[in-house]
Formats: C-alpha cells, structure tokens, sequence
C-alpha cells in the first residue's frame, strides 16, 4: 500500500485531468468517478476537483453528498473568470465535499464541448481533475473531454460479458490513444463477479498493452445513493487508489 500512496501523492508540474467513461451503461462509472476524486482528495495536498461532464447532467453531484442549485451552464461564466484569479475565487461557486474535493456540476446538452473548456481553465488550480464523461466511448458528447484528458480509466462491469464487449471495443481504438487507458474492471454485480475468470480479464487487457485494476464489490458503494468514503471497505479503498496511481503513471503531456 506504501507504494501505491505514493504513486497517487507524485509530485505534478501542471494539473492532470482524468476522465472516467465506459463503453455501456451499468458499469458503475459514476460511483468510480465519485471513489477516484474522493481519493485523489483525501491524498493528494493539492486541490482536486470532480466534474460532471455529462451534458445532461448526471449523478456525480449526488453520488458525492453535494447539492448545487446550478448547472455548468449558469456556472461557467463565472468559473472561467474565476479560473484567471485564484482559489478563492473557484472556492464561492463550487460545493465541497468533506475530504475537501471540489464539485462541478453537469448540464449544458446544447454545449457539449463547454466541460472540457472549463475544466481546462481550472486545470491551472487544482492538481487533478476527474471528469465523469457520458457512456459511450464513441458518443461526440464525450469526444472532447476524452481528447483532452491526459489520462481515461474505462469501467467495465467484472463480469465475462463486461469484459469481453469492453475488450472489443478497445481492439477498434488506435494504439497511441490505448497507452493512456486504464481499465477499472467494477464488481457492481457479485454474481457476475463470481463467474470472471479474472486472471484471463486481466490477460486479455495486457495483451492490449492495458493496465486493468479489480474493484471489489462494495456493499455501501452499490447501493446507489450518495458515497461517504469512510465508510468504503478497506479493499476498495486499496483499489480504487491503485486505480488512481494508475491513472497518473498512464497520464500524457499535452
């Protein structure tokens, strides 16, 4: 575990952004989302920030225990002039949560590109930035924050379905993008966990040159409402910041 926290506290020169998709839905992308920035936040000195950037304003605020009246829309007027200030500034307009992450609501269906814009802007406060994309690696929602981030973790359900529609649909993905992924595979389901042969998931991503990470499953994390990270099971928190170490070892310069 020394290593690991190690690896996630790494000295950073500019803000690294993170973005976290899957290939379909019920892969627990926004629970991993949630668990990754409140990891990052709980280690790291430096500020970090989770954004939504589903353009049709997803969960991640709610996953989190945060509640804004605002959208990204009606923030990011302001965030982007905040970004040209100091922390302080960002500090008025976002939600906290108790481990001290920074909350950036979703929205925007008609700006699909405007969550990448602000976050871009913000990179230059905080040290990292998770973003929890749409589904759908494909979908033009999700395009420019995933060409922007320096690094994309891709949850796929543990489970042999999961891992096999997942797998395929990184084979069709060119090689320079593949060494910046890094796969989560989420136990959401313990039956679907249970029939993985996880040596052969594994396997099967190395031979894609892909680091893949197995997150436990996680009776407080699975119920669906909002995550408190202490009271996450000590193997998914091991997880979960392999995941994040991880995640900053795969991240590229931009």
């Amino acid at each position: 575990m020394e290593e690991i926290l190690t690896a996630v506290q790494a000295p950073i020169t500019t803000g690294r952004r993170i973005a976290v998709t899957s290939v379909r839905g019920g892969a627990g992308k926004t629970a991993v989302a949630a668990m990754l920035g409140s990891v990052f936040a709980g280690r790291r000195a430096e500020p970090v920030l989770a954004v939504d950037a589903d353009p049709d304003a997803g969960s991640l605020s709610w996953r989190l225990g945060v509640e804004s009246a605002m959208t990204l829309p009606g923030l990011a007027p302001a965030l982007q002039t905040a970004s040209g200030q100091d922390l302080s500034s960002v500090d008025r307009l976002l939600p906290r949560t108790s481990r001290g992450l920074w909350v950036v609501p979703g929205g925007g269906a008609a700006q699909p590109q405007l969550a990448r814009d602000v976050t871009r802007a913000l990179s230059r406060l905080f040290a990292v930035a998770v973003l929890d994309c749409t589904t759908g690696m494909n979908n033009p929602a999700a395009g420019a924050v995933l060409s922007d981030a320096h690094a994309v973790v891709v949850v796929a359900p543990a489970s042999p379905d999961g891992v096999r529609t997942t797998a395929e649909a990184l084979t069709r993905i060119g090689p320079a993008a593949l060494q910046h992924v890094v796969v989560a595979l989420n136990a959401v389901d313990r039956t679907g966990a249970a029939a993985l042969r996880t040596k052969q998931a594994l396997s099967l991503f190395s031979q894609l040159g892909l680091p893949a990470v197995v997150l436990p499953h996680d009776r407080h994390a699975g119920a669906g409402g909002p995550i408190d990270p202490g009271r996450l099971a000590e193997p998914t928190v091991t997880e979960v910041s392999r995941l994040a170490a991880w995640s900053l070892r795969r991240a590229r310069p931009l």
